[in-house]
């Protein structure tokens, strides 16, 4: 997979909680990202979601498996 599909980045609603992020594509669908930490806010960012960890940490999400930290 190259990138997030359409739906995801268009609808752009990424919504915390705990440990992991739900990423929706409309109102009633979305894929649920593990992250394995505690999770504090995230926020796209043209094609890539930015997930801010507790620790201070940037996790920069660019498709649903991988991501960089920044």
């Amino acid at each position: 997979m190259s990138g997030w599909e359409k739906n995801f980045v268009e609808f752009a609603l990424a919504k915390p909680e705990g440990k992991t992020v739900k990423v929706y594509k409309d109102r009633f669908s979305y894929v649920t990202l593990s992250i394995g930490e505690s999770v504090t806010n995230a926020i796209w960012a043209g094609n890539e979601l930015n997930v801010y960890l507790a620790n201070g940490k940037v996790r920069r999400y660019k498709d649903k498996f991988s991501y960089r930290t920044i």
